[in-house]
């Protein structure tokens, strides 16, 4: 596959996983009423979403927040964005004490995923489904007219047959309303909302994954090419100088044309003149020269010996 195939590619994936994203976000902002009809899940829950992937990424890159430097990427970066509401506003309890306990998790969470360039760590992933399973429990309790989290049966006293203890012979865990929930008015049909809200957040996951990732295929073609506009022996020498995997964290990814070649140039300089520094000092005559000690020094001592060339001594004959 030519490099221009492979360039065209990583664009194809990163807007398939785009449009991936909007489908799943589509589908977790609709449920279905008793009736059958689609009824949107209201703005409310898409507005704290819109907050917490806010506040994650503030907190997470205050200092320097990168810029999209064409169409390309800014379609890229809002889909990313807008992909993590979208999956926030999916995932959060509708309402009550959890809710703000959610908000507060999800923060913290993602914002050190995001610090460390992978806003989808496993840990959020699971965070992100048990707080699904949590509200799908809750909107299958509340299909079943059911406006608690649970009913626990208090020992004894429920096995009595007194009507008058039938207050106080069960206990509700987290109770709450149907508006908390954003039902629709005719009642919700759990079994086509529990699919749509299953499929959005699945499309949603694998969209931003995959985002992630053509995106960072996309970068590589990007110092890939500038690199290849060198001559060939010139280009191998800088491939080994500056290997693909460094490429994010040498800075590499989000240049512009003039910049991202402004700093392969600076590195390569670097690199260069630091390996010099390293081979003067491997022949230095104060190394080659100097008595072997032992221990940890030892030890030092003879790595650096061995990468030293052999130096011929003053009774050897050319």
């Amino acid at each position: 596959m030519s490099f221009a195939t492979r360039m065209r590619l990583a664009v194809k994936q990163l807007l398939a996983s785009c449009v991936l994203i909007a489908l799943g976000g589509l589908l977790l902002g609709v449920q279905v009423d008793s009736s059958g009809a689609l009824v949107g899940t209201g703005f409310a829950p898409l507005c704290i979403g819109l907050v917490v992937v806010l506040a994650a990424v503030l907190f997470s890159s205050w200092r320097e927040a990168p810029v999209p430097r064409d169409l390309l990427t800014a379609l890229s970066a809002t889909s990313g964005f807008l992909g993590l509401v979208f999956v926030v506003a999916g995932v959060l309890a509708p309402g009550g004490g959890w809710m703000f306990f959610e908000l507060l998790l999800l923060v913290v969470v993602l914002s050190r995923a995001a610090t460390r360039n992978a806003f989808l760590s496993r840990g959020a992933i699971v965070l992100l489904v048990c707080m699904l399973l949590f509200r799908l429990w809750i909107s299958y309790q509340g299909s079943r007219h059911e406006w608690q989290l649970m009913s626990l049966e208090v020992p004894i006293l429920s096995s009595l047959p007194f009507e008058f203890l039938a207050p106080v012979q069960s206990v509700s865990l987290g109770e709450f309303s149907p508006r908390e929930l954003g039902f629709p008015p005719a009642g919700l049909s759990f079994t086509p909302s529990l699919a749509l809200w299953t499929v959005g957040f699945a499309l949603c996951i694998v969209g931003l994954a995959w985002r992630a990732r053509a995106a960072l295929e996309h970068e590589n073609d990007r110092v890939h090419e500038a690199i290849h506009e060198l001559p060939p022996t010139l280009a191998t020498l800088v491939e080994r100088v500056l290997p693909e995997a460094q490429w994010p964290e040498l800075g590499l990814h989000g240049l512009s044309e003039r910049a991202l070649r402004k700093r392969i140039e600076e590195l390569v300089v670097a690199r260069i003149a630091s390996r010099r520094e390293l081979d003067r000092a491997l022949h230095s005559r104060a190394l080659l020269g100097s008595t072997n000690p032992g221990g940890f020094a030892g030890e030092l001592y003879r790595a650096l010996t061995d990468s030293a060339p052999d130096v011929p001594s003053s009774t050897d004959t050319p």
